[in-house]
């Protein structure tokens, strides 16, 4: 089996205008970034993306300007959020019909389906779109918490599962645990902006999913990591943390972190995310810029 999303795949936000409505057009810059930067794959539609603040019909249209956007040039994941089943199979047909590489699935946080429930949500979506399929273990934004025999019971029952973000309490702990249990065949990544990077590659990940704005040093620890270069990777990771530490303190605060940053290195024009959201004060936004200036 062909596994892809390897080593850094970051989350892109989404561009808004004055008025919140969407600014396609500057997703354009923030692709190109990221393939400059070095990444084989990209993800749209992880909260870093704020889908949870778009309707269904502005998705389906984020979709495929996205994906014509990218063109092939790398490989594309898109994360299915909305309140239906048939909403999100709409999602996921339109990511298809678009050609992304794979989906990404989240367990519904309104109806907070459990147990067989939650199984019969992730095989239906799967079926219906038949795309490789990575599932959100994140019960900080989602509520729901995924044991890992219950991961283990919907790898055994939906065939197109073959990719975890892990992103709950003690992540690299159950990415050990997932890897030894499957012999890899679930290919699992560290979320959380990049915080667990060294640890979590050492325990197995496949990758790991930060933002945007400084994927290209993720970059650079997994060249240093592949080429043996352990020292060099944790110099490079030891001098990031602090910033990606900062911009963790809650979803909000880190989407707003995220699009100062590409507004200060011009690969966005405007730092709006939709309401309701964070706005960082003049001392978070000097702190977020000395910690990055640090790192540059």
């Amino acid at each position: 089996m062909e596994y892809l999303f390897k080593d850094v795949c970051p989350v892109i936000n989404v561009p808004f205008n004055d008025d919140e409505s969407i600014n396609y057009e500057g997703i354009n810059k923030i692709v190109d970034f990221v393939i400059k930067s070095g990444c084989k794959s990209v993800c749209l539609f992880a909260f870093n993306s704020e889908p949870h603040k778009m309707t269904l019909e502005e998705k389906k249209e984020v979709i495929k300007y996205f994906l014509n956007s990218v063109g092939g040039r790398i490989q594309t994941v898109i994360g299915l959020i909305d309140n239906s089943i048939k909403g999100v199979i709409e999602l996921g047909l339109t990511a298809k019909e678009g050609h992304a590489n794979g989906i990404i699935l989240y367990p519904p946080s309104i109806s907070c389906p459990a147990g067989e429930e939650l199984i019969y949500y992730f095989k239906t979506v799967a079926d219906a779109v038949d795309l490789p399929v990575m599932i959100q273990d994140n019960p900080r934004s989602t509520g729901i918490n995924m044991s890992l025999d219950f991961i283990i019971d919907v790898y055994k029952r939906v065939p197109q599962f073959r990719y975890l973000k892990v992103e709950c309490p003690f992540p690299t702990r159950k990415i050990r645990q997932i890897n030894k249990i499957t012999n890899g065949e679930i290919k699992c990544y560290s979320g959380n902006g990049g915080i667990y990077t060294i640890d979590a590659h050492k325990c197995g990940a496949w990758g790991i999913m930060p933002g945007v704005a400084i994927c290209d040093k993720f970059v650079e620890i997994y060249n240093n990591l592949y080429s043996g270069k352990e020292d060099e990777a944790r110099t490079i990771f030891e001098k990031i943390l602090p910033l990606v530490w900062f911009e963790d303190q809650s979803l909000e605060f880190y989407i707003s972190c995220e699009k100062e940053l590409l507004c200060k290195i011009g690969v966005m024009d405007n730092v709006l995310i939709r309401r309701p959201g964070t706005v960082l004060s003049e001392p978070e936004k000097q702190e977020l810029f000395t910690l990055y200036d640090r790192v540059k």
